[in-house]
């Protein structure tokens, strides 16, 4: 992401890894581009989550489902 491009919202994609069936959290930040998703409902209508991957880190394995998705608060901390 070009330095001059801020952030338009972070959000908080909750995954259940389907090899070792543990809970994966990883944080997606939006760029503040046209049609960029600002809320839940806008970001899983759009393409944004095509290309993401979460990896596992009990298992390192990059298979998983999206079981929710939640907006990043700023004083949350990834478990």
């Amino acid at each position: 992401m070009p330095e001059d491009v801020g952030i338009r919202a972070s959000f908080k994609l909750h995954y259940r890894c389907t090899n070792c069936q543990r809970n994966v959290f990883k944080r997606l930040d939006v760029p503040d581009v046209d049609d960029a998703p600002y809320d839940v409902e806008e970001l899983l209508d759009s393409a944004f989550l095509q290309n993401v991957r979460a990896q596992c880190d009990g298992c390192d394995s990059f298979i998983g489902r999206l079981i929710a998705v939640t907006v990043w608060k700023c004083e949350e901390v990834l478990a």
